[in-house]
């Protein structure tokens, strides 16, 4: 058997007590995981969603960001700007 640690056990007490409540039945963690795992699966797509750190490209998005770029294309840049970010420094200047 494996062990695994869980950050959030409050939030897996509470969804065991009302599957308890509904089901009318005692429902263990492990079944709770085991279903959990299953309904991930199926919604694998909602899944990345909410785990992702990144925002996901999907075609409203592409539509706002190309929006965004033809009304500042015409803003000429500035070759004397400074950055404070490093990162930006290296992404701006040649």
């Amino acid at each position: 058997m494996t062990v695994i640690k869980i950050k959030n056990k409050d939030a897996l007490d509470k969804l065991q007590a009302k599957l308890t409540l509904r089901l009318g039945r005692k429902i263990t963690q492990q079944e709770t995981l085991d279903y959990c795992v299953m309904l991930a699966d199926q919604n694998f797509e909602k899944l990345i969603q909410l785990i992702s750190k990144m925002p996901i490209l999907n075609q409203d998005r592409v539509k706002k960001i190309i929006e965004q770029r033809n009304k500042l294309k015409d803003v000429p840049y500035n070759v004397e700007a400074e950055f404070i970010n490093q990162e930006d420094k290296d992404i701006y200047t040649c």
